[in-house]
């Protein structure tokens, strides 16, 4: 983790620390090969990986198969819970992606932001198993009331659990922001553009799986039930927007999923 915290840190200092755990080079090699990146030639070693997707990327890819690594712990009676946490997880990465590509962000940064945007909830689970499971299980995560109640059963709420592993992890600023604040994004002055994307691809992954088998839907109406004061902050900065920018992130959303979802599956291995 201190190479990837540290902006200074060299290719070669990366491939140094890769190297000897087999388990994150495969992690690296399949996800460099798959539909993910669409690269013309087969990536077979590290250091070619490194060469044709360049540190950041890798960066992004240690860091997202390093929380799923920290978070393996849970028993068979968990599973569809777990499973479905992923599930949302994923999928809000892959918003969180078509996002960042629309508005000139780093997609693989925005897609790790979205893949661990929620593990304060995992860090929760293990500490509170009993509590947490039922709050799991039984909050409308569609309306967002899990935060209110974290708050009043635990006194915090899982973005600033996250921030504060990720903090101690050593994971570098700009996921520290997007993750940590991203159920009250307005409430930073440092980016917060970042953590308002994580809360507009949360959000999407939610309506995403509620509205599948629904043909037509306003995209943007239902959105603007959780958050209208970020459609507010995106006009204000002149992010695209407009209902059809929205029903383009579904349609976006829609066959990344449908191409994209083995990536899960490798992280997850």
């Amino acid at each position: 983790m201190s190479i990837t915290s540290n902006p200074e840190s060299s290719a070669n200092e990366m491939m140094e620390a890769i190297l000897p755990d087999p388990s994150m080079s495969t992690t690296i090699l399949k996800i460099a090969n798959s539909a993910f990146f669409g690269l013309p030639r087969e990536v077979s070693t590290i250091e070619k990986a490194v060469m044709v997707l360049g540190f950041d990327e890798i960066k992004n890819i240690v860091l997202g198969k390093a929380v799923f690594n920290s978070f393996k712990q849970f028993n068979d009676e968990n599973k569809k819970s777990i499973d479905d946490f992923w599930a949302h997880s994923f999928t809000c990465g892959l918003a969180a992606k078509i996002l960042a590509e629309r508005i000139n962000l780093s997609p693989s940064e925005m897609f790790t932001a979205g893949l661990i945007h929620d593990i304060g909830k995992l860090a929760m689970l293990i500490t509170f198993p009993s509590n947490y499971l039922h709050l799991l299980n039984t909050s409308d995560n569609s309306t967002f009331t899990s935060c209110g109640q974290e708050l009043e059963l635990f006194s915090i709420c899982h973005d600033n659990v996250a921030h504060k592993i990720l903090n101690r992890w050593l994971f570098p600023q700009q996921l520290l922001l997007a993750v940590g604040y991203h159920h009250r994004p307005l409430e930073t002055d440092d980016s917060p553009l970042l953590p308002s994307v994580i809360q507009i691809a949360d959000i999407i992954s939610h309506i995403f799986f509620k509205s599948k088998g629904m043909s037509t839907l306003d995209h943007k109406a239902v959105m603007l039930n959780f958050c209208p004061e970020i459609f507010d902050f995106w006009q204000k900065l002149d992010l695209p927007c407009s209902s059809d920018e929205v029903n383009t992130w579904f349609k976006l959303l829609q066959e990344s999923h449908d191409r994209d979802t083995a990536i899960l599956t490798i992280f997850s291995s």
